[in-house]
């Protein structure tokens, strides 16, 4: 655990910020699709942190930047949405096991419904870094309605080529982010490409059900966590083995990235 102060902390919409955190040099650069655990250093703060997904990470001579995004749904980010420059955190991480970049990989599809866009961003920075960018990223970008998207702008920034679906057609095709995948892997081979994605769970169901049986795909679970490290199994998930069996794993210390089809989701509840 390692203290960190709000250089600024932006509202996006009405339920959605960015912000940025100042962290000691000693804070280890985070893989793409890692996250962190995130509490006030006031002690009358919540007891639990929040997990927050790696937006962006710089890092500078004697400091580093670390960018979140989140959306207000509780206790935990409502305040955080009231934090403003200068106010004084708690960050524990970077913690989970991400996404995993093949540099033989001839594209990089980037698939995020809403609040997924959050690690996108480090990881199209990170293929991008290792010039893996430019037009070899594909990007896949869905939400409820135009007003909900976010990210929008920085990823017009990145080079790829950028899909936008919306479930009330505001903006882009009319539809959820699942339903574009098959027309753009029409005619790629499934060893040139790889996927990468992250949303709510309906989505992701819907990705797995839907993704054509030869690709793979590593996906970025969003999951209710307690410790940030495996400790309380209050964010376990029932996964499928290689023999056919089952097992337990926590979505925040083997996860929170999987194999798309590796995940058990009928025992998921979509809400």
């Amino acid at each position: 655990m390692c203290r960190a102060n709000v250089i600024y902390n932006r509202r996006l919409n009405d339920r959605d910020f960015h912000m940025a955190l100042r962290l000691p040099k000693e804070f280890v650069d985070p893989r793409p699709g890692q996250f962190v655990m995130l509490r006030p250093a006031a002690p009358e703060g919540p007891l639990l942190s929040r997990p927050l997904s790696v937006h962006r990470f710089t890092r500078l001579h004697d400091h580093v930047v670390l960018g979140l995004l989140y959306r207000v749904v509780g206790r935990g980010t409502a305040m955080f949405s009231r934090w403003s420059s200068g106010t004084e955190a708690l960050v524990l991480g970077p913690l989970g096991n991400g996404f995993r970049i093949d540099g033989k990989k001839q594209e990089h599809i980037l698939i995020a419904g809403g609040m997924g866009v959050a690690p996108m961003g480090y990881l199209a920075d990170c293929l991008r870094g290792r010039n893996l960018g430019g037009q070899r990223m594909i990007f896949c970008l869905g939400a409820k309605s135009q007003g909900e998207l976010i990210g929008l702008e920085r990823l017009e920034t990145m080079g790829g080529r950028l899909h936008i679906s919306t479930d009330d057609g505001t903006m882009g095709t009319c539809g959820t982010v699942a339903e574009l995948l098959p027309g753009i892997l029409g005619g790629r081979e499934p060893e040139a490409v790889e996927l990468y994605a992250c949303g709510p769970p309906g989505m992701l169901k819907s990705l797995a059900s839907s993704l054509p049986g030869d690709f793979s795909c590593q996906a970025s679970l969003e999951a209710r966590m307690a410790c940030g490290v495996g400790a309380c199994l209050g964010c376990a998930m029932t996964m499928r083995t290689d023999g056919k069996g089952v097992v337990r794993k926590s979505v925040c210390r083997d996860g929170p990235v999987f194999d798309l089809r590796e995940i058990c989701w009928d025992e998921i509840v979509i809400t």
